[in-house]
């Protein structure tokens, strides 16, 4: 990347042999992606999330007074529980380069996800930042929740920390 930072449009790389995941800091290229398979989302789901969780929100919960909400059509999932389940969609997780997650970053929920819909992730990593004397970089991952209509329902950037060559 001519900025040395992925950019929303840019191209992706796609690389079916090898998950980002199995690449360590000085192979990952920005660009570099993942598009995860699709999970539906269940009332099951939602109303899990909200046992596990102790989110029992009206939107999450009661169909009636969701729908009085301007902004819902439906009982609505718990966007914390797209987070996490984006996890599962995207994580590789065997033991590997990528050392720890640390953290989210510009964290918005663009779009109402219901029972009955679609999501699957596009994950992309967006920038990389060397720590010298370390034996680990910081790789920013640009992470987009898409539904079943190719619409983004939620954007965030996941921050991790990646080893700089194959630990023995």
């Amino acid at each position: 990347a001519v900025t040395g930072k992925w950019m929303q449009g840019a191209r992706r790389r796609l690389d079916e042999h090898k998950h980002p995941f199995q690449k360590t800091f000085d192979e990952l290229e920005i660009g570099d992606a993942l598009i995860s398979g699709e999970r539906e989302i269940t009332l099951e789901d939602i109303e899990r999330f909200a046992e596990l969780s102790g989110d029992y929100f009206y939107a999450h919960m009661d169909r009636d007074a969701a729908r009085r909400n301007p902004f819902f059509e439906d009982r609505v999932a718990h966007g914390y529980f797209l987070v996490s389940l984006a996890a599962g969609l995207f994580v590789w997780p065997d033991e590997g380069p990528v050392l720890a997650n640390y953290g989210l970053d510009h964290l918005r929920f663009a779009s109402p996800v219901y029972a009955g819909d679609r999501i699957r992730v596009q994950f992309t990593c967006k920038q990389k930042t060397d720590r010298e004397g370390e034996d680990y970089g910081e790789v920013r991952w640009d992470t987009t929740l898409v539904n079943q209509n190719d619409e983004a329902v939620a954007n965030y950037d996941v921050l991790t920390l990646v080893a700089k060559a194959v630990r023995k």
